[in-house]
């Protein structure tokens, strides 16, 4: 690895090269440090590298932009370069065999739900005192203040026991694979709650003007997710600073570096405190490429529906037309590992056909054509599993870390479910931290508030 010749001051070690330790290194940089950046894996882009798939540069699941991303000082930077595409919103949500465009209408709804059920969900809804007043408290009541009484409780007590059998109940068991009785009440953020056409409603009577136009488009790179990291990378090259893949972080190492700034630490968090009671849900993709122009408009399928393997579905040049071989279009179907669990396959054999056939009564993939190519990718600790009680073992882990002279930060070394610009927002204020000379101590008392942070979907 080559240093700026430079640099000065003590060398600046940061441990992970996805977007948020590329990020906190290119910062860091920036500001005449010399840096030190490894990656365990075999190339740098985390959660936001790319498979390549026939050519293409497929992300690893659905990573629509939400257009706030743009006010995140990184984005727009890379948005002053190459910028980057709005595109209509098409998304669909699946209800059995039913197609409900995102955002939604009441009258499309409730269509799709059928009379009803519709009725059996309102009444539900309103039928028990207070309900509507807590439904209003959401977002406050579901941080943990004092007892959490669990995702099942928690959304029970708020859009009634239809909404909650026919929506909540099959996406935490699809994602999660325990009962949901078992998961916390932080569970219920607000990308889960909008798979409830009651939170549904409730949102678009909220959204005027801007807010309205949001839900109606997203931004999105032309070359991919990827093409972020490949920026990072190309910035990163000018300052003189590589990532060192495929390498091993010597905890041991890390306590003997007396006097030396703290450890900017973007890996996973159970690396860090091997024992730490933290687990993850992976994420199988399975990429299908048509002999087709197109399969459809929309640019990503929503499944809560439990008799489909996929929670999500997207077709890549709808994200971005560049995004396509002649004649061909492809598909990438996210199946949760949930109650799967690890080393299933099912690009091939019975499951690829079970698959298929699930795409087609799902009224995404045609009838009668089947894919040239299949192929699988298993990406582990995607979704942070948040059981009763997991918020006193992360803040056991936080304090180990920052005595080990760590300072974690981003998706994984804070156990977050969140978005990219997020990650951004994240790794800038961690770089102000160690920049201003403040300990990782005081950073864990601190990083409790990104722990609120919404996903925007």
């Amino acid at each position: 690895m080559s240093l700026r010749p430079d640099a000065a001051g003590p060398e600046r070690l940061v441990v992970g090269a996805g977007i948020s330790g590329l990020y906190a290194a290119l910062l860091l940089a920036r500001a005449g440090r010399r840096v030190r950046l490894l990656e365990r894996a075999a190339r740098p882009g985390g959660l936001a590298g790319a498979e390549v798939f026939r050519g293409l540069p497929c992300d690893l699941g659905s990573h629509r932009l939400h257009p706030a991303a743009l006010e995140q000082p990184l984005f727009r930077e890379v948005h002053a370069r190459a910028p980057f595409l709005t595109r209509p919103r098409r998304g669909v949500l699946v209800l059995g065999e039913r197609h409900v465009p995102y955002p939604p209408s009441a009258p499309s709804m409730l269509r799709a739900l059928g009379l009803r059920a519709g009725a059996a969900m309102g009444l539900g809804f309103v039928a028990q005192r207070g309900r509507r007043a807590a439904f209003a408290r959401w977002e406050r009541d579901r941080a943990i203040a004092g007892e959490d009484v669990g995702f099942e409780r928690f959304v029970r007590d708020r859009v009634g026991a239809a909404a909650y059998a026919s929506f909540y109940r099959p996406y935490a068991e699809k994602v999660w694979g325990i009962p949901p009785a078992e998961l916390s009440q932080t569970v219920a953020k607000k990308r889960i709650s909008t798979t409830s056409p009651l939170a549904l409603f409730k949102e678009l009577a909220r959204a005027r003007g801007g807010a309205a136009a949001d839900l109606a488009r997203f931004v999105y790179p032309p070359g991919g997710i990827s093409s972020i990291i490949a920026y990072l990378e190309a910035r990163l090259a000018e300052a003189g600073v590589r990532a060192e893949c495929g390498a091993a972080f010597d905890l041991a190492a890390l306590g003997a570096r007396a006097g030396a700034a703290p450890v900017l630490f973007a890996g996973d968090l159970a690396d860090l405190v091997p024992d730490a009671r933290l687990e993850h849900r992976g994420l199988y993709l399975v990429y299908l490429a048509y002999p087709r122009a197109r399969v459809g408009t929309p640019e990503t399928y929503y499944c809560p529906d439990p008799r489909f393997w996929f929670g999500r579905v997207s077709e890549l040049q709808n994200y971005a037309p560049d995004l396509r071989r002649p004649g061909e279009t492809v598909l990438c179907v996210e199946i949760p590992e949930g109650a799967w669990g690890r080393g299933r396959d099912f690009a091939a054999g019975r499951p690829l056909e079970a698959l298929l056939d699930q795409l087609v009564r799902a009224g995404i993939a045609p009838r009668g054509v089947a894919p040239v190519e299949a192929r699988q990718r298993f990406v582990p600790n995607v979704y942070p599993l948040y059981r009763r009680g997991w918020l006193q073992d992360w803040r056991a882990a936080m304090r180990r870390a920052a005595a080990l002279g760590a300072l974690p930060f981003g998706r994984q070394a804070l156990f977050l479910h969140c978005n990219l610009d997020h990650c951004a927002a994240i790794a800038a204020d961690a770089v102000a931290h160690v920049e201003a000379g403040q300990s990782p101590e005081a950073w864990v008392l601190n990083a409790e508030r990104y722990l609120d942070v919404q996903v925007r979907d």
